[in-house]
């Protein structure tokens, strides 16, 4: 009996482990998504016109550096 109850103790403890590790996953994810995702759809769009414009030429980069 007693070899009967360690694999479905077992089991459960590494289902739990599992749902808790995806939850801290996705709880994790959310967060670093709400500090680092600053643009939305549309803005994303004109983000990547302006670098293909910045490669192909039509636009210089920003500098921040003064030119004497």
């Amino acid at each position: 009996m007693q070899g009967e109850e360690l694999p479905i103790a077992l089991i459960l403890v590494l289902g739990v482990s599992a749902i808790y590790f995806g939850v801290e996953v996705d709880r994790r994810r959310k967060k670093l998504h709400s500090i680092f995702n600053t643009f939305d759809k549309q803005e994303s769009r004109i983000a990547v016109a302006l670098e293909n414009m910045v490669e192909s030429g039509q636009l210089k980069p920003y500098s921040f550096i003064a030119h004497v």
